[in-house]
């Protein structure tokens, strides 16, 4: 019997996660099992009553049986978003009674609107301003048995990555093989759960990037990309309301209404970030895609591209490269990754020209071709060619083997060269300010959506006041607890490495007691030696080399720092807005880097310490996707 299951395994755990699927499904439906129905008629209920000059519509009802609300549905046409709200009377599992209050929306582009409630209650009130040219026309509730399809494709995914490490050896084999395999299925949910609306930090902007580079010299804007673009989507918090907003935005997204001209059909530098994004958009409207898929197709270029130049970073690692797949994988970077945005190209090509450097540095003694040199510079270029802040990473080489062993005028040359594409690539911000403020333009930079924030006025403010300039410097690099994520409290107010790993900017962040998972996993990676780190041959990091690697991750902080307070901060302010922990993503296989050698190690065998990365990662990243991504949206 063991050996028959042993055989036909993959069957056998095919059938399992089936089984326990639908056994969760199942009990997701419990209470429609026990008690549903269709559909409670409200639309009788509705009554209009007047407070002072207004009026608004309340729908009340109540019974003297307990019933469950699993949905909640209005019905009707009004002439903007605007906020409805819901009384009730619910019972917990102990049968405590307790009011509550809910609220949620209506808009203009839809006819019905859904909220879903799965409360037992014995009374409900809505109460709906009636605005002019607002009408509701029908209220209705129901507890109908349903299966929800997103909810399947999340423990469908979740227990066959489970199988897969557990019972799969040949993940201990390519580590980098089972990264491609998780942060594919990993993205793919994300891609799937996000819906075409703004997810990710500045997200809106980054679609309109990467849409006007997909076209050639003639950019056509449908109404569906500009309000996409232009952050103008109606909220929307169930999968029925989703389904309607694709709806919408596909047929918005048929007829151009408005075309511009672009002076050339070449991306500048900075932008060189967006051309996978572009490509698969581009992609997509060859094919004719409906407006929604071809958003999702657009993101899946990103992600692709992410897990190739990953793949080949794990692959190519020969020092701490469990850290680094972990760091992979972790929730915020796949995030990133399955978005529209530049970071994702700065993050991968950043940290793959930093495992190439680390390479030379530790194996001197293998022989590199010309084209590895040349290939770690390209990296670390076009890594930083989005956000120039990161330039002072390029210091690395000067410190590689290859420079070391030249002739001193030859050395002379090549750390002039490397000097050289540092200050060309600082000029490319620091000119356009330095023109601007000799020219008396003391208006140019700042934030391009509004507040009192300017970069010359903000550069003459230091200049008057140096002290004060460094001492806020230090104090906010050192403070640690002044990162921005959203730019309000309850968004910013977590410990900085959830906010770093385990963020999903506008689809949550998971709460500071899951760093009790974070830490010790990361703690126990930069300990890891794996059994390429113990080889003959192998070189440790010397004096020089850690200093110069502490100086391009200081002064890269620093210019991050500078650069928010500079383009973010009203002019004057004590304090640095917009730095968000994200931004060390890039830094951190570099810092890792400064934990070899150490007295203290950790040798556990390679199929150990596989479980427990990915364990911790699958934990980590699958209870963020369910708790932004599902719960409150989609189930």
């Amino acid at each position: 019997m063991i050996g028959a299951i042993k055989k036909h395994k993959r069957i056998v755990a095919a059938v399992v996660i089936l089984i326990l699927t639908a056994v969760i499904e199942l009990v997701c439906n419990l209470p429609a099992i026990r008690g549903g129905y269709d559909n409670l008629d409200l639309t009788k209920y509705i009554t209009v009553e007047k407070e002072g000059n207004k009026e608004k519509y309340v729908i009340s009802y109540s019974s003297s049986q307990k019933f469950y609300i699993k949905e909640l549905k209005l019905s009707g046409s009004f002439p903007k978003e605007y906020s409805y709200t819901i009384k009730t009377k619910e019972y917990n599992s102990f049968d405590k009674e307790s009011e509550e209050y809910y609220s949620d929306t209506v808009n203009s582009w839809f006819s019905d609107f859904y909220t879903n409630l799965n409360k037992k209650v014995t009374s409900i009130e809505i109460t709906l301003n009636k605005v002019e040219d607002a009408e509701l026309t029908a209220v209705s509730c129901s507890n109908r048995f349903e299966i929800n399809k997103y909810r399947i494709l999340f423990f469908l995914a979740l227990f066959s990555l489970i199988y897969c490490l557990f019972f799969e050896k040949k993940v201990y084999k390519k580590i980098e093989c089972f990264f491609a395999i998780y942060a594919f299925i990993f993205g793919l949910l994300l891609v799937v759960y996000g819906q075409p609306i703004k997810n990710s930090w500045d997200e809106s902007i980054h679609f309109g990037n990467a849409y006007t580079m997909a076209f050639g010299k003639h950019v056509e804007w449908t109404e569906a990309a500009l309000f996409v673009k232009n952050g103008q989507i109606v909220s929307c918090n169930t999968k029925e309301e989703f389904a309607e907003l694709r709806a919408y935005l596909n047929e918005k997204g048929i007829e151009t209404v408005y075309a511009e001209s672009k002076e050339t059909i070449l991306p500048s530098y900075t932008k060189l970030a967006y051309i996978p994004q572009a490509i698969f958009i581009r992609l997509g409207m060859i094919l004719n895609l409906s407006f929604s898929t071809m958003y999702a197709v657009g993101k899946l270029g990103n992600l692709l591209l992410y897990i190739f130049v990953m793949f080949w970073a794990i692959h190519m690692a020969q020092t701490k490269k469990m850290f680094l797949s972990f760091l992979a994988v972790t929730p915020t970077a796949l995030y990133l990754a399955s978005s529209y945005t530049y970071d994702t190209v700065v993050f991968s090509f950043l940290t793959l020209a930093c495992v190439l450097w680390a390479n030379m540095i530790f194996y001197p003694e293998r022989e590199y071709s010309s084209w590895t040199y040349i290939l770690t510079a390209l990296l670390f270029v076009i890594g930083c060619a989005s956000k120039a802040v990161y330039i002072p990473m390029i210091l690395l080489f000067l410190v590689i083997p290859y420079v070391e062993k030249k002739k001193p005028k030859k050395k002379v040359i090549l750390w002039s060269g490397i000097i050289i594409i540092l200050m060309l690539v600082m000029l490319t911000f620091v000119l356009p300010t330095l023109s601007n403020a000799a020219a008396g333009n003391i208006t140019f930079g700042g934030d391009s959506r509004g507040g009192d924030t300017g970069v010359v006025r903000q550069i003459v403010s230091m200049i008057k006041h140096p002290w004060a300039s460094v001492k806020l410097m230090l104090v906010s690099v050192f403070k640690f607890d002044n990162f921005r994520n959203l730019g309000y409290d309850t968004a910013d107010n977590f410990f900085f490495g959830n906010l770093m790993c385990l963020n999903f900017a506008h689809n949550g962040i998971l709460s500071d007691k899951w760093s009790a998972i974070l830490l010790p996993i990361c703690i126990i990676l930069l300990l890891y030696k794996t059994p390429s780190e113990t080889v003959r041959g192998r070189h440790s990091m010397s004096m020089l080399n850690k200093f110069i690697v502490l100086i391009a991750v200081a002064g890269t902080i620093f210019l991050v720092w500078l650069a928010l307070y500079l383009d973010f901060t009203p002019v004057g302010a004590e304090y640095i807005a917009g730095v968000q922990a994200r931004y060390y993503l890039p830094l951190l296989y570099l810092g890792a880097l400064l934990f070899t050698g150490r007295k203290v190690t950790i040798n556990w065998s390679e199929e150990t310490i596989t479980k427990l990365t990915y364990s911790a990662a699958t934990l980590l990243g699958f209870a963020l996707m369910y708790q932004g991504m599902l719960q409150g949206r989609i189930i």
